[in-house]
């Protein structure tokens, strides 16, 4: 028997071992220093009676941050308009939205628009009431938003704070059916805001190449939230999901390449290789519009 989790960890999708930092110095920035590691086309397997499948899901801030370190410009119109929020009035919009707004925290501080992270923050915190996981939010977190309003490495380092806080209490407190709607908005949003910061197709820009890796993102969120496919707004949303994976799949080629199995000390199985998709000027295009698709359905 399998099971499946998802794990929100520091760690990303990108070739080599790096070390990178979003802002300027800060005391309050847990995040100066991100490792990252290649985690493209592996999948770890727990050698056990009950075995667990573990798939890595990065954090919207951990996307950007490597989005801004690999030549990325901020575009302050990316963003979901504030006012939007009149139009959430049931579980389903206000949940997705709640995902949206909080890659929009994370963009915001990452690059440096720190003018209206504030503003953003206090929006996911009434849908968090609204939804009842107010829980998720606390005094102090706000206490170190007003504390360090213009600091963008600390304002960087909350956001992503709060967002693995969100994830923890929704888990803890089996909300599975609003975690997978809010991973889902938070994850169109990244999709819509990096796919927006590229103009036109150009092989060569590392951005580009970071949109494709969001293909295996995709294929482990859709794993996770098909456990709670029963209800009817996320299996709505897995369709969705569904649609825009294809979009990658058929428009992306395929190189193979040699696969490798590890055996850990600690029992672990790595398998990896076996082949990559790769982007093209089709590809782009297709993935471009599908996002923007969604994230207007979404957002409006």
């Amino acid at each position: 028997m399998k099971r499946k989790k998802i794990i929100i960890s520091l760690f990303c999708a990108t070739a080599g071992l790096i070390t990178v930092s979003c802002g300027g110095s800060g005391d309050d920035s847990e995040l100066n220093n991100v490792e990252i590691v290649d985690t493209a086309d592996s999948e770890i397997v727990e050698s056990n009676e009950d075995i667990t499948i573990e798939y890595s899901v990065p954090t919207p801030n951990e996307l950007f941050e490597i989005i801004k370190l690999q030549g990325g410009e901020q575009q302050s119109n990316l963003v979901n308009p504030l006012e939007n929020s009149e139009n959430y009035v049931d579980q389903k919009s206000k949940s997705i939205n709640f995902g949206v707004y909080s890659a929009d925290v994370a963009y915001l501080s990452c690059f440096g628009i720190g003018v209206d992270f504030l503003k953003y923050f206090k929006q996911i915190e009434e849908l968090g009431e609204e939804l009842g996981i107010s829980g998720a939010f606390d005094e102090e977190m706000m206490d170190r938003i007003e504390n360090n309003e213009g600091d963008s490495d600390s304002l960087f380092a909350i956001s992503n704070d709060s967002y693995y806080d969100s994830y923890l209490y929704l888990e803890e407190n089996d909300k599975g059916v609003e975690l997978s709607l809010i991973m889902a908005g938070g994850y169109v949003e990244s999709l819509y805001i990096i796919c927006n910061l590229v103009d036109s197709y150009n092989a060569e820009d590392p951005v580009i190449k970071k949109i494709g890796d969001q293909k295996l993102v995709l294929e482990n969120l859709i794993d996770f939230i098909s456990e709670y496919a029963e209800d009817a707004s996320v299996n709505e949303v897995i369709g969705e999901m569904m649609d825009l994976s294809e979009v990658f799949e058929t428009n992306m080629e395929f190189e193979e390449t040699e696969s490798s199995v590890q055996n850990d000390a600690d029992g672990t199985l790595l398998v990896s290789g076996g082949g990559s998709f790769q982007m093209t000027a089709e590809a782009f295009d297709a993935i471009k519009a599908k996002a923007n698709e969604l994230r207007d359905k979404y957002t409006k």
